[in-house]
């Protein structure tokens, strides 16, 4: 861990989340979770204005994809448009002073990265700090792509797109891997496989869940220890006990943390209550740019 003076610019780098620099900086760099992952450029300060700046490059080209009836042209045309994608991705975002923030943040921590393109215009970070992480890593992400490839050769029509997309999503070995690596509870990660394997909604699950259990009485925050990570249950005594422990690491840190920690798994757990309407609203974002 660095010393107080580079502790207090780290602080006050406006480039970065306060969230992220807790959970998946400081959390790891303090060795309280082994791994962390976020996604590019959602997760910056000026996500919105980097995603847009995308969009207008690569958008109206999408319009003509569309529109282009021609089997052979579309291919041509969607070759061309993963391609521009990319581009616009790489100026606008990888050129930014944000990424280079975190970069910078990542090797003055002491931490090690890898970055995994899952779109042309997204890729996950996953910051971590053994070299043994980054190789289970390796091996998750090559596994990923075996099953991407796998199911893009056995795609049947009627098939739920996602099974496709995000075949990783549906295999349990997998999803207990990456769980335990991101540290989430066992129960929680059960929970999530069950509820793909079934069809559920996952989001719409715990989402429902914090909103019966708040009807009921005071939910533990705790349970919401980590942003984009949806527990078992509201309940959940083992997401609980991770939480404290993660706020306890902070504060020995430095006392003010426990206070930042506090908002932000106060803000985690809204956002679980609201992410179906999240969802709902970029989603209709997304088709008002087509």
């Amino acid at each position: 861990m660095v010393g107080e003076v580079w502790l207090n610019k780290f602080l006050e780098d406006g480039h970065i989340l306060p969230r992220i620099k807790i959970e998946n900086f400081l959390f790891v760099s303090l060795g309280l979770r082994p791994c962390s992952l976020m996604t590019l450029p959602a997760e910056f300060p000026d996500a919105i204005a980097i995603g847009g700046a995308i969009d207008e490059q690569v958008f109206p080209k999408l319009r003509g994809l569309r529109s282009e009836q021609d089997p052979l042209k579309k291919l041509q045309l969607i070759d061309a448009l993963k391609k521009e994608m990319r581009l616009a991705y790489e100026e606008n975002m990888k050129g930014s002073e944000q990424y280079k923030s975190h970069k910078f943040w990542i090797k003055q921590l002491g931490l090690r990265s890898i970055t995994v393109s899952v779109r042309p215009t997204l890729e996950e970070l996953y910051i971590f700090r053994e070299n043994d992480i980054g190789k289970r890593l390796s091996q998750l992400m090559q596994d990923r792509e075996r099953y991407r490839a796998e199911a893009r050769a056995s795609v049947k029509p009627g098939m739920d797109k996602a099974r496709f997309v995000y075949p990783e999503e549906f295999r349990t070995s997998w999803l207990r891997e990456i769980g335990n690596i991101l540290d989430y509870p066992a129960c929680c990660v059960e929970a999530y496989a069950s509820d793909r394997e079934e069809g559920r909604n996952v989001e719409a699950r715990a989402s429902q869940q914090l909103k019966e259990a708040e009807e009921r009485g005071v939910v533990d925050p705790f349970t919401y220890s980590i942003g984009y990570f949806f527990p078992c249950s509201p309940g959940c005594g083992e997401t609980q006990t991770k939480g404290a422990s993660y706020r306890k690491g902070l504060v020995e840190l430095l006392p003010s943390l426990g206070e930042l920690y506090d908002r932000s798994v106060a803000k985690n757990m809204e956002r679980v209550r609201l992410q179906p309407e999240i969802i709902e609203q970029y989603k209709a974002r997304a088709e008002s740019l087509l």
